[in-house]
């Protein structure tokens, strides 16, 4: 296939991202910059009132909490999925279909009935903190992680783990220095399958939460709801922002990948 061609076919895609996400995304960082009506809309007049609640130390405190909160649950998500892969990988291929359809079922039901049963699950004294909140996003968002891992394990040559340990390697540096690299391109995909989705969450953390976790996903929803279009933008606008970085470092990761060596 020619590059000409190449370009054709990545055409629908540019004009869908470019309609649906920069299109969107421009109108929302324009209202940032604009002035608040006090009937709940906006003035068309230049305004930097909106990013200087913004940039003020209570938004960058939730803003940082998103963060730690995505790395924590994403990490997480790697340990716990890293030997869930590595035994489904070691199955037969009709036990691993199952195990796969089970571990994928409940992403089929609705995200609310899913954080409904939670409810039900946790203890009172979970409800309305941080680690609920996490323990909830880890269990939801594991299926991302462990399917991209599987299939890194199902890529992987399985001999030259043998080989390593014929050779006098033990199983951890097996691991480290043998499967952990050639997994890695997995691994990378998995984690922005869900830091991504988990830093913008406002289902689970307004139910989990109780109203008492402030995430940016939930900062975004009260203040649009208060009708400060502006701040609610520029909240906005900082959470494509923290989304944007692990797209980019994906992409980076891909493009090194599949560039051929020097």
């Amino acid at each position: 296939m020619n590059t000409q061609s190449s370009r054709w076919l990545a055409l629908p895609a540019v004009l869908y991202l470019t309609v649906l996400f920069l299109g969107p995304t421009s109108v929302v960082l324009a209202y940032s910059f604009m002035r608040r009506d006090i009937y709940g809309g906006v003035h068309l007049q230049f305004s930097w009132d909106a990013w200087r609640m913004a940039t003020d130390g209570i938004t960058l405190g939730i803003l940082a909490r998103t963060v730690i909160l995505a790395t924590g649950v994403t990490v997480a998500n790697l340990l716990l999925a890293y030997p869930c892969a590595a035994a489904l990988a070691r199955m037969s291929r009709e036990r691993r279909a199952l195990w796969v359809l089970i571990l994928s079922f409940p992403m089929m039901t609705s995200l609310l009935l899913r954080t409904y049963g939670w409810l039900n699950l946790l203890p009172l004294a979970w409800r309305g903190t941080l680690p609920g909140v996490g323990l909830v996003l880890t269990c939801n968002y594991l299926p991302f992680m462990v399917l991209p891992l599987l299939k890194a394990y199902e890529r992987a040559d399985r001999s030259l783990v043998l080989a390593a340990l014929d050779l006098g390697a033990t199983p951890w540096q097996a691991f480290w220095r043998v499967t952990f690299p050639i997994t890695l391109s997995g691994a990378v995909s998995g984690a922005a399958l869900v830091f991504i989705p988990v830093s913008g969450e406002y289902l689970i953390p307004h139910f989990i939460g109780d109203g008492k976790v402030s995430l940016a996903g939930t900062l975004v929803m009260e203040w649009f709801d208060h009708r400060h279009w502006p701040y609610a933008a520029a909240a906005a606008t900082w959470l494509a922002a923290i989304v944007l970085v692990p797209i980019a470092g994906s992409l980076v990761w891909k493009s090194r990948e599949l560039s051929p060596a020097k």
